[in-house]
């Protein structure tokens, strides 16, 4: 696997399940595809592409094969921004130490404790769709309790740790009906991934572009200045987010580059 070929001074950030990569692989979605990372890497003296995505690193690579996909970004934060790995030219994927040293060791303990305390008055049950990983932990919640959602929040940050918690996709995968509960770092996360990057590698925030598909992709989308659900995101998503493609997927993606390098 090969990355895009230069890389620019303008950061693009994609969230990846149902975003970039698109879970029913139907033949029109990955030809856009396909023509998405032509477009890339024709334009990669401009840009500098990003993964920020829930998925692990090997759950990445198996969607990767399944769309006959052919270039990696520049950089990719899996795990929910908990893992961020730097793309050399020659496509070999070095992880950023730096980035990760700043979590607490003892944070799976910590998510231990936080899930036999929420098991005392709700039911939250552990998922596995998204591959392993010591810097995340994720759950589904089935229910519409807003007071036991801020259980949930409360109760991570009496531990010190975060929590995502979003209405879940089922186009992505996610059963219906439910919310993802996701425990990361202090410190982690989607935002806190691009903020990393943008400051280490001296990104101008103000003119990054991010695209997503759920509620745990706003708050990556507001932080930047060109921030767009697409066309096929959630409900939810839409509605809370001012900025939305009339495109979805690839073209959703490829209606806002083309008119940044007009």
């Amino acid at each position: 696997m090969k990355r895009f070929i230069d890389e620019g001074r303008t950061l693009v950030c994609f969230d990846f399940d149902e975003t970039y990569f698109p879970h029913a692989c139907t033949v029109e979605q990955l030809e856009r595809l396909w023509h998405l990372e032509d477009f890339l890497d024709a334009q990669s003296h401009r840009f500098s592409t990003m993964w920020v995505t829930g998925s692990s690193l090997e759950t990445i690579r198996e969607k990767m094969a399944r769309a006959d996909m052919r270039y990696f970004p520049h950089r990719i934060a899996a795990s929910l921004g908990t893992e961020l790995y730097q793309v050399t030219a020659s496509g070999q994927l070095e992880l950023d130490s730096g980035y990760s040293s700043r979590f607490p060791d003892d944070f799976s303990d910590r998510v231990t404790q936080v899930v036999d305390r929420l098991g005392r008055t709700l039911t939250i049950e552990p998922q596995t769709n998204l591959g392993t990983s010591g810097w995340m932990h994720n759950y589904y919640y089935f229910g519409e309790s807003e007071d036991e959602l801020e259980h949930i929040r409360s109760s991570a940050r009496d531990f010190g740790i975060a929590v995502n918690v979003s209405r879940c996709n089922p186009l992505a995968g996610d059963p219906a009906g439910a919310y993802d509960i996701d425990f990361i770092p202090q410190g982690a996360g989607k935002i806190a991934a691009v903020d990393y990057v943008c400051d280490r590698y001296m990104f101008q925030t103000e003119h990054a572009f991010a695209f997503g598909d759920s509620g745990n992709d706003l708050g990556m989308l507001r932080y930047v200045g060109n921030g767009y659900v697409l066309g096929n995101g959630t409900e939810e998503a839409k509605r809370a987010h001012g900025r939305v493609t009339e495109g979805m997927y690839a073209d959703g993606i490829l209606e806002v580059l083309h008119r940044a390098v007009r």
